[in-house]
């Protein structure tokens, strides 16, 4: 038996993982008294153009778009016959109008789909999280062990009411809360990769054995890839050849299951390890370096 101290890859979850962006309100913001009524008029048409802008045509049947627009020709012509407080009070209506229609608008169904996914994906990255910090904690050596312990009843406790906005609906609430919590599981985790000697106690006495740890380094770096896809957000081009290179080093992992099956280790670890080094490939694309 061996014992080797190795890096694990911890530091690269807590990368891509722990800086999970928070969500932005869909109210629009009020600047009708902080601008001119050509500014004013100028953030008006971008906002008709916005998502929610385009949603209201469909609202109250597009009764607030028309109302909108015909407040903005007739401060259109204000401003060209110089009546700049007629344009002011036109395109102060005006905002007022459309922010109020927004304010009414029912949820957007994109959005929520958007929400949904991003708790999905928090919530999984924090079991996976929960699961590593309790199986690290105990292997760090040094004296204040205690210093990467987090609390684990506010982590729960902040579970448990993500869980619950999430089956009301309010998943937007849902990931404030996982984003928080996460925050909490990525600090404990850090902290033990920046202050503690990471000790692994691996058996490599046989091949069988080697091949075991080869597969599970592999299986690492692959739950990587969509993760790095999530979080990096490539281009299209990127995120192709990421999925590409992906599909071969599971082909490739695929190859070396069915020698380890057959019982040919050796054979089995040298084409595992050529898998683990496409998967690496693949999350470099997005500028991932280990």
């Amino acid at each position: 038996m061996s014992f080797n101290k190795i890096s694990t890859t911890l530091g690269l979850t807590l990368m891509l993982l722990g800086t999970a962006a928070a969500p932005v309100s869909a109210q629009p913001r009020d600047v009708s008294g902080s601008t001119s009524a050509e500014l004013r008029l100028d953030y008006l048409g971008k906002l008709l153009e916005s998502r929610s802008g385009q949603r209201l045509e469909k609202y109250d049947h597009g009764t607030t778009r028309t109302k909108v627009h015909a407040l903005l020709d007739q401060a259109r012509d204000a401003i060209a016959a110089g009546d700049e407080q007629n344009a002011d009070r036109l395109t102060k209506q005006a905002l007022h109008t459309i922010m109020t229609a927004m304010r009414g608008l029912p949820e957007d169904p994109e959005e929520i789909a958007r929400n949904k996914a991003r708790y999905e994906n928090l919530r999984q990255g924090l079991e996976k999280f929960s699961l590593a910090e309790a199986s690290n904690q105990e292997r760090f050596v040094g004296e204040n062990n205690a210093a990467g312990k987090y609390n684990q009843a506010q982590v729960n406790e902040l579970l448990a009411q993500a869980d619950s906005d999430a089956k009301a609906g309010n998943y937007e609430k849902a990931v404030v809360r996982l984003t928080k919590a996460q925050s909490i599981v990525t600090s404990s985790l850090q902290g033990m990769l920046n202050n503690k000697q990471l000790e692994i106690e691996l058996d490599l006495s046989t091949p069988e054995k080697e091949y075991a740890y080869e597969l599970r380094r592999y299986q690492g770096y692959e739950e990587l890839i969509p993760v790095a896809i999530e979080k990096k957000r490539p281009s299209e081009m990127a995120k192709e050849t990421m999925l590409k290179l992906g599909k071969k080093a599971k082909w490739m992992s695929e190859q070396a299951r069915g020698k380890a099956s057959q019982g040919d280790y050796p054979v089995a670890i040298r084409m595992i390890m050529d898998a683990t080094d496409v998967a690496r490939e693949a999350l470099r694309v997005a500028g991932v370096t280990m």
